[in-house]
């Protein structure tokens, strides 16, 4: 506990636990790694079959069709030694379906806060009320569905699979008719969805539930104001990245991201001292003339408003979460004062 470097051991030791927790069943076939050479299994119980689904299982997703056979051709510890090793998969196939069917998921911040404004900034800059605005909206996707050719027996809300790309493959699940939104539900959506075909499609299984897993571990809410426009940057720039890189790294990702930062409300936590003062400095800097003097007191309804603004200072929440479920634990020994000491640390570190 008295170690400066306990978080940044216990994330390891986390790391570890996680990865054995879904390679551990698999140990056997692991050692196969060590003598690519080898074509047979060590001792088990299980089948070859078995023994590739079970790996399939715990890595990935589960098996699509034909992965078995192909997997079998190239043998267990390669694929396996593969998966470790997610940057040397060609997965630019699935890439490139990824940039076509979710388009949000390449946009800057900037660009989706200009492309999917707040339902009440969209309805004032088109000169109409949110509702009226929710209207328009459903009549538009209501009119898209209508025109959309779609297949015998498939729902109306749905549009056509992708079409098979060169080469062959599956063409893809449907996916939902959102294409006409133009609202923050829609960079939810595609992020969900998303999330879907990568786990079906990429080649890269193993870090496809890294991203998962790291994802939820820092998690941030959509539904707390601009986390919405934020999300998708979160994901692609602090989490994607970092998923099999060093803990270190993806722990400042994650600091640093305007969603996270947004989501525990680090952005606004302030030294109180500094920020009162600073408050003072300014009040004194507008009510003095060229002279230096006074001009005039500040009036009733001014100082009024000053009273009812909520005090700014320190906020706990980031440097609470860091400590509770980030990295320590719950249990793992830090006192308040250790909390308010990594709140004091991070005030600064704003949007």
């Amino acid at each position: 506990r008295k170690s400066p470097h306990a978080p940044r051991w216990i994330a390891v030791a986390s790391l570890a636990a996680l990865v054995l927790g879904c390679l551990l069943p698999a140990v056997p076939y692991l050692a196969m790694a060590q003598n690519r050479t080898s074509g047979g299994l060590p001792p088990t119980s299980l089948t070859q079959d078995q023994a590739i689904l079970h790996v399939l299982n715990r890595l990935g997703y589960g098996p699509r069709p034909g992965d078995l056979a192909r997997v079998k051709q190239i043998g267990l510890a390669k694929y396996i030694d593969q998966q470790l090793h997610p940057e040397a998969i060609d997965d630019s196939r699935e890439e490139s379906r990824i940039r076509e069917l979710f388009p949000t998921l390449s946009m800057s911040s900037g660009e989706i806060v200009e492309k999917f404004p707040a339902p009440r900034v969209a309805a004032r800059q088109q000169g109409m009320t949110v509702e009226e605005l929710r209207r328009e909206q459903q009549q538009r996707l209501r009119q898209a569905q209508r025109q959309m050719p779609l297949p015998e027996g498939q729902a109306g809300d749905m549009v056509p699979p992708v079409p098979p790309q060169a080469g062959g493959g599956n063409p893809g699940p449907p996916i939902m008719n959102y294409r006409e939104i133009q609202a923050p539900l829609r960079l939810v959506a595609e992020l969900s969805m998303a999330k879907m075909d990568r786990a079906i499609y990429s080649e890269r299984q193993l870090y496809e539930q890294m991203v998962d897993f790291w994802f939820n571990h820092f998690n941030v809410f959509a539904g707390k104001g601009q986390d919405r426009w934020l999300l998708t940057s979160y994901e692609r720039d602090a989490i994607r990245p970092h998923a099999m890189g060093k803990f270190r790294d993806l722990l400042e990702a994650t600091a640093q991201s305007p969603a996270m930062l947004f989501y525990l409300d680090n952005w606004q936590s302030t030294d109180p001292d500094a920020a009162a003062r600073l408050e003072q400095q300014r009040a004194r800097l507008q009510n003095r003339g060229p002279s230096g003097r006074q001009r005039f007191p500040a009036p009733p309804q001014a100082s009024q408003q000053q009273a009812q603004r909520p005090p700014r200072g320190l906020n706990e929440n980031y440097g609470r979460e860091l400590l509770e479920l980030h990295t320590l634990g719950v249990d793992g020994g830090y006192t308040q004062q250790d909390v308010i000491n990594v709140a004091r640390a991070f005030t600064g570190w704003t949007i």
